[in-house]
């Protein structure tokens, strides 16, 4: 990289700090049209961005554990080890994010971290929440959240199930969302979080989500409207493609779309709203089903499925067995 390069990359790296120091403050709407302005005028400066804003929230992060450092006391083993990656870059605009970060921290070196709310829901039970900002969170069934809400980071860990998010923005309490080995930015939109078996399922309804892959700053991508995420847990990539949203938030309505999908993946869907364990015998595994299940009692729906497909269903010690009809067992 020639030195007029490097020149332009540092000026391109401050103006992004500078433009999430900014947009943290109290931003008008000239400010967000500026900033719509800026960011449309290059690709880079949308990667650019990315990389502040994740750097701010690292500094927010890292901020008590160095407070406890300056005032003598140990911080946990995982603040002190390195960063795995390339060295992160400071601007003044970090450096002054930091300072503020820090400053709050040491005045008040006694105060502890709100105990996070938990909120969970049964196999077959589907909850609506309504965080303290007018975010409002649908969990589906058999899930697990735990949420923070902080004075400048709001946090949500999916521990299992299914979790649809509608936010709201604001700035300068950005919305994180960690689910298994990724973490998400939200940036003021719409999606759903599945996670089941250590595979996790992200679908973009309205807005953009930043994904960040843990561990690794700048390892990022973003998903716009109408993009699904797939990644199982551990590996290293991710497969991004075209989301049928409709199919993917329909249990918020009260039912479960499908087009063309395996008669697997119905079971599979079965399993997560009742205690029996449905599976699939035979030929009955090469069947498609395109329709609509609605969500009741895991009994009802698997008669339902049963009235549209050439398959019965059999019980014995807990299982239900989907066989195909006429087929030699």
């Amino acid at each position: 990289m020639t030195n007029a390069n490097i020149i332009a990359a540092n000026r391109q790296d401050q103006s992004a700090a500078d433009w999430v120091a900014r947009l943290g403050g109290e931003p008008v709407e000239a400010d967000w049209l500026q900033f719509e302005t800026w960011l449309s005028a290059d690709p880079s400066h949308r990667v650019a961005y990315d990389k502040a804003l994740m750097l701010s929230l690292e500094i927010e992060r890292l901020a008590q554990p160095i407070a406890d450092a300056l005032l003598g006391e140990p911080a946990p083993q995982a603040a002190r080890e390195p960063s795995r990656g390339p060295a992160l870059w400071f601007s003044s605009a970090m450096m002054s994010v930091a300072a503020i970060a820090i400053a709050v921290a040491v005045v008040h070196p006694d105060s502890k971290p709100m105990r996070p709310d938990v909120y969970a829901t049964a196999k077959g039970q589907r909850r609506d929440v309504i965080l303290s900002d007018g975010t409002k969170i649908a969990l589906n069934t058999a899930s697990d959240i735990s949420v923070s809400m902080q004075p400048h980071l709001r946090e949500v860990t999916l521990a299992r199930g299914e979790a649809a998010f509608t936010v709201m923005h604001d700035a300068s309490r950005p919305f994180v969302v960690h689910v298994g080995d990724r973490t998400l930015v939200d940036l003021g939109t719409d999606f759903d979080v599945l996670r089941e078996d250590g595979q996790l399922t992200v679908t973009v309804r309205e807005g953009l989500v930043g994904v960040q892959l843990a561990g690794d700053k700048d390892r990022n991508l973003k998903l716009t409207a109408g993009m699904r995420l797939k990644h199982r847990e551990g590996s290293p990539d991710s497969l991004v493609q075209v989301a049928d949203t409709d199919q993917a938030f329909s249990w918020r309505a009260g039912r479960l779309i499908y087009r063309d999908r395996p008669l697997a993946e119905i079971a599979a869907d079965l399993n997560r709203y009742g205690e029996s364990l449905v599976k699939v015998q035979g030929q009955a595994s090469a069947l498609r089903f395109s329709g609509v299940l609605t969500i009741d009692n895991q009994n009802a729906m698997v008669q339902r499925l049963t009235a549209l497909l050439p398959v019965s269903s059999s019980r014995k010690d807990g299982v239900i067995t989907l066989s195909e009809l006429n087929s030699t067992r």
